[in-house]
């Protein structure tokens, strides 16, 4: 696993090779007359290539390995360029993705946006994103490849969903208080979200703990306005090491109000809150 072994290991997941999945990959190769991506192609010939990126039944749709490569269909609002306020009046078209140079794998399980695969030749090509579903343009940059993708994937979810994770805002974060931040912490890679209303583009910021490496993560939230308020996630292995990680971030950024347990009720999360605010 060459592209995504780091992904792996943060999950303890094991590589193990679908057959059916491979050969539906070599089927798609065959259909579209062009050979996949190298890690794209690593990736989804794994058994638990959905699994690992959503393990939960009511989150995002991850497509499955025979889903990859299906047509799309986005709404026109006709001649005018004017959305007609009866929603039927809109024009349904369809149209190819693939041959556009792109290949979906996942939507928001709103239908918010969708990120896709840019199919640029290289062996790890880049990751965008899409606002309101698949669409045949309008598409973002997000992770400038997938195996970066799959890892901050990965490596959010424990922040975004899991135990012994606490929230807070921050003040203005500078890009002075960043480098002093990657200086004491090991950073992560980043990926960007464009605004879908005007405004800065948000950039999701990654740190590990120097030490205790992955055991210790930290998710900067970038404001999607100006002026906003920084938005951070605190996650650690254990209450000992989340009080550590805390104590490291405020000695560098000031947190603008209280930390909170972010997922409800969490034991660890409450327990380094204890000894935090005491």
């Amino acid at each position: 696993m060459a592209y995504l072994a780091a992904a792996l290991a943060l999950v303890s997941a094991s590589a193990q090779h679908s057959g059916a999945a491979v050969e539906r990959l070599k089927a798609f190769e065959t259909e579209h007359g062009r050979a996949l991506p190298a890690a794209v192609r690593e990736w989804y010939s794994l058994a638990e290539a959905r699994t690992i990126l959503e393990p939960s039944d009511n989150g995002d749709h991850v497509y499955a390995v025979d889903e990859l490569g299906g047509s799309a269909t986005y709404y026109w609002p006709g001649d005018d360029d004017e959305w007609p306020e009866d929603l039927d009046e809109q024009e349904e078209r369809h149209f190819d993705p693939v041959a556009m140079g792109l290949l979906p794998f996942l939507e928001e399980n709103q239908g918010v946006y969708c990120l896709a695969v840019r199919l640029d030749g290289s062996d790890d090509p880049p990751v965008v994103l899409s606002w309101d579903g698949v669409q045949p343009d309008t598409w973002q940059p997000h992770a400038s490849r997938f195996s970066e993708w799959v890892h901050t994937r990965v490596w959010d979810l424990p922040l975004l969903r899991g135990s012994g994770t606490l929230k807070g805002g921050l003040k203005e974060v500078t890009a002075a208080d960043l480098e002093v931040l990657a200086r004491r912490l090991r950073e992560r890679p980043s990926t960007t979200t464009d605004s879908p209303s005007p405004g800065p583009a948000q950039v999701w910021r990654r740190f590990a703990g120097t030490d205790a490496g992955d055991d210790q993560r930290v998710l900067l939230l970038s404001p999607h306005t100006d002026g906003g308020t920084w938005t951070v996630y605190f996650w650690a292995a254990s209450d000992d090491l989340l009080v550590d990680l805390v104590t490291a971030v405020r000695s560098v950024l000031t947190l603008h109000g209280d930390l909170t347990p972010a997922h409800g009720p969490d034991d660890v999360a409450e327990r380094a809150l204890e000894r935090l605010n005491s």
